[in-house]
């Protein structure tokens, strides 16, 4: 193609250019406008996770300080124990943070990765049109010299004949019969000018249109390759929060082992000085949750009163809530209370229901051997010891659970008595109210013997104490 055709397509596609790319200037306007509505969200959301972290490391560094004002002398305090066990709690606080933190980045990176799977795909696929469409252009600028030249040659041999050539050659007709043969000649001619000018006019629409198509899968490529490299960096970005969280976390847990051995030895020594036997606060998770499970599992399956059948008939009367008329009825029906006994001689209490994390009845601290009996008539559903992996007593130790049937309100009730050294029932014996059901001890997780005893209603623990007597 000459350089005059060129220059002159070049001013002819320059407008259409200036048009599209003021169009792309608009929409792009009009997406920035969009922008910080999202950004502004993702900030104010930043800002609450930063909130939180800072509130936790401030109470932690308080916990520290209130730490580093005790003597070595009276570390073997409760106050310094109970001092330990909120750091440590605040540490448990922490690192729940920090895994949802984890969660949420990794649940971006797999959602960034699918869309960056997808860009990639996407660019792929517009960079091939892009370049049919560029391919498909040079074809048409080729076709477009070739009619544009005869319409050239066409229009300047008009230009030499000039207008009046027409008019003479009708008018030199020696008669009338060349006179018509000269007229539908000029008409043929006119004809196929007319028909190379709209070629031409053809042609130019096909390379306009071409070349806007060009200009939009440009538009979209710079676009998609834009995207694609904020959602690699954004990707990088929540890799490298990953990888400092778990640092984090994992840091944190050696503290929070450390801190939990720490708090567990201290409370063996302050309880083998005060005789206040009870749990060591901190033990396994995962079969603390297995054992929970067990005992949910049991508790849920438990059958109605009216379904339970025993090989003792002084059990539970068919089709009524309450025990066979004897010492008590199980429940003091004027005010709907439970009415149970203690389940061991003495009254007092190590640790109360709640008293820390997970610690779900009452420890009655007692010497080694004492009885511990049944609070109420009941059907004994669980006799068990719990082991560990190493085959060493854990969490209740030797434990036992009676079903005493279903309250007022149609509640089941179950009482657990746990770390005892000796099991005197076993499951589907019937017990009778104050009946001895085992000797205390230390087994599973205690620092001591004592009697830990829990209530449960349809499997949730409540607190013994409202319902004692």
């Amino acid at each position: 193609m000459n350089s005059n055709l060129k220059k002159a397509l070049a001013v002819l596609f320059s407008v259409i250019i200036a048009m599209t790319s003021a169009t792309a200037v608009a929409y792009a306007e009009d997406e920035t406008t969009t922008e910080p509505s999202t950004t502004v969200s993702k900030e104010e959301a930043e800002k609450m996770l930063n909130d939180q972290k800072a509130d936790l490391a401030q109470k932690l560094k308080d916990s520290e300080e209130k730490l580093s004002k005790f003597s070595a002398e009276q570390k073997v305090t409760a106050e310094y124990i109970n001092a330990l066990d909120e750091k440590i709690g605040y540490l448990n606080e922490d690192l729940t943070l920090l895994d949802t933190q984890v969660k949420d980045a990794t649940e971006k990176v797999d959602a960034l990765t699918a869309e960056i799977n997808d860009l990639t795909t996407q660019i792929e696929t517009v960079q091939s049109a892009f370049d049919d469409a560029s391919k498909k252009l040079d074809k048409l600028y080729d076709s477009f010299e070739t009619t544009y030249n005869a319409y050239c040659l066409r229009m300047r041999a008009m230009y030499v004949s000039g207008s009046g050539s027409v008019i003479v050659a009708l008018l030199t007709s020696k008669d009338i019969s060349q006179l018509f043969s000269r007229y539908e000649m000029i008409k043929a001619v006119s004809k196929t000018d007319t028909a190379l000018l709209n070629e031409v006019n053809k042609k130019i629409d096909e390379i306009s249109a071409q070349n806007e198509e060009i200009l939009n899968q440009k538009n979209t490529l710079e676009t998609d390759k834009s995207t694609l490299d904020e959602k690699q960096k954004e990707l990088l970005a929540q890799q490298k929060s990953i990888e400092a969280n778990q640092s984090e976390i994992a840091s944190k847990k050696i503290t929070l082992a450390t801190d939990r051995a720490e708090s567990d030895s201290l409370l063996a020594q302050y309880t083998a000085q005060t005789k206040m036997y009870t749990e060591y606060k901190y033990e396994d998770e995962e079969l603390i949750k297995r054992v929970d499970k067990e005992i949910d599992d049991l508790l849920s399956g438990l059958k109605t009163p009216e379904e339970v059948t025993t090989a003792d008939s002084s059990g539970i009367n068919k089709g009524d809530a309450h025990y066979n008329s004897g010492d008590s009825d199980l429940y003091v029906m004027n005010n709907g209370v439970l009415n149970l006994s203690y389940p061991t001689s003495s009254h007092r209490t190590s640790e109360t229901f709640g008293s820390y994390r997970g610690h779900t009845g009452i420890d009655f601290p007692v010497a080694q051997g004492s009885n511990v009996c049944a609070a109420q008539k009941g059907i004994v559903i669980k006799s068990e010891d719990i082991r560990n992996s190493k085959g060493n007593y854990a969490s209740y130790g030797r434990y036992i659970m009676i079903y005493h049937g279903t309250d007022a309100k149609g509640r089941k009730i179950v009482t657990l008595y746990a770390h005892n050294s000796t099991r005197l029932v076993s499951v589907g014996q019937t017990v009778k109210k104050g009946q001895v059901i085992a000797y205390a001890g230390s087994t599973g997780n205690s620092t001591g013997p004592h009697c830990h005893f829990e209530i449960r209603m349809d499997g949730t623990p409540v607190n013994p104490a409202y319902y004692l007597s």
